[in-house]
């Protein structure tokens, strides 16, 4: 059956060549990743999610697939089909372009890849009531790593960023995160410091300024491949200086490390990982998950047939305790809020608010030393 069910995803046309048929659900991709990547793992976890509703007895909603640029307004494309229930928007999207049309034409969008700085304006945006990210937003990361170095009695860092939008947002969550919790940011300037041009001459300076304001720690908001991340790896600093990562640390340095896995995780995620991989043959990473909960909330928002009420989330109680799916179908059916098993979060999402998930952190000792047991 789940053969089958993939076959039918991956076979179904996309918005520029199907016919004007009405769709239960509509997932939107990328064109580059309508074929493999991110298209293709979304999908199988979606797909699971939808041979679990199976097997609890429901009908899984229909499904049909298009593809649309994120950075294209989706307007042009829905206003010539019919709506669907529920729309799954592709990843990086502009949340005002699917804010206005979610209210303009009532309808309820999930987000299950958008993760970056533009949640933190969602509360703000026109339609933020029918806008659910399903996946947490990047900012726990900042706020995961800030708790860390407090329980490891680190109150004193230096902050330092690459300049980039995403990583401006990261540094600045930290820094409110880290001194709401009774940490300090120190250097010659409040808060962090961006470092976009990371030279000999700048990184010497860096260095001068890690020897002068002693920091416990130096947390570098940047990407693992980055000018910057290459350019302090390679300096030199004090023995007794972590440094601090917005990815996990995996490569020994003659400093400790501290890092943090991107990949999210939520009650119902173990069980999710054994069921996926049995199903096909792979370990799933965070894409995998997130298609399997928005399956899942897809399957527990579906109308009944001949119900023509919106589809809406108005089910969905982020305090409740959580439940399995099937679980969660049969007390719709009744009429009662509940909440769900999330794989890649707790599934606590709000109206205009992305979900809470568990961060695992991924301290690394310098080289040479062995981690206490």
């Amino acid at each position: 059956m789940g053969a089958g069910v993939v076959a039918a995803l991956l076979g179904l046309q996309g918005l520029a060549a199907s016919a004007p048929i009405r769709s239960d659900v509509l997932m939107l991709l990328t064109p580059e990743g309508l074929l493999a990547g991110v298209g293709d793992g979304l999908r199988r976890g979606y797909a699971l999610a939808m041979e679990e509703a199976r097997v609890c007895g429901v009908k899984p909603p229909t499904l049909q697939l298009g593809w649309l640029p994120p950075e294209q307004d989706p307007r042009a494309a829905l206003m010539v089909r019919p709506l669907p229930g529920l729309l799954i928007a592709p990843p990086a999207v502009s949340l005002v372009s699917y804010g206005l049309l979610a209210q303009e034409l009532g309808l309820t969008v999930l987000l299950p890849l958008q993760r970056g700085s533009s949640l933190n304006g969602l509360p703000s945006l026109a339609g933020a009531d029918r806008l659910w990210p399903v996946l947490p937003a990047r900012s726990l990361e900042a706020d995961r790593l800030a708790k860390g170095l407090i329980e490891e009695k680190r109150s004193r860092v230096m902050v330092i960023h690459d300049g980039s939008s995403e990583q401006i947002a990261l540094a600045n969550r930290f820094v409110a995160s880290f001194s709401g919790d009774g940490g300090r940011v120190v250097g010659y300037q409040e808060g962090s410091q961006e470092i976009a041009d990371p030279d000999a001459r700048t990184i010497t300076r860096l260095v001068d300024d890690v020897d002068y304001y002693r920091p416990e720690a130096l947390v570098v908001m940047t990407a693992p491949t980055s000018p910057l991340a290459k350019a302090v790896r390679e300096a030199r600093w004090p023995a007794d200086l972590t440094l601090v990562w917005p990815f996990p640390a995996t490569e020994p340095l003659a400093n400790a490390q501290l890092g943090v896995d991107p990949l999210s995780r939520g009650p119902g995620w173990n069980r999710f990982a054994a069921d996926f991989q049995r199903r096909y043959n792979y370990v799933p990473s965070l894409v995998e998950a997130t298609g399997y909960d928005t399956g899942q909330l897809a399957a527990v928002t579906a109308r009944r047939p001949g119900d023509t009420a919106p589809w809406d989330m108005a089910w969905l109680d982020p305090k409740a305790q959580p439940r399995s799916l099937c679980a969660a179908i049969e007390s719709r059916r009744q009429g009662g809020r509940t909440a769900l098993k999330g794989a890649a979060s707790q599934l606590d999402l709000g109206e205009g608010s992305a979900p809470s998930a568990e961060l695992r952190l991924t301290p690394l000792p310098a080289a040479g030393n062995t981690p206490p047991s």
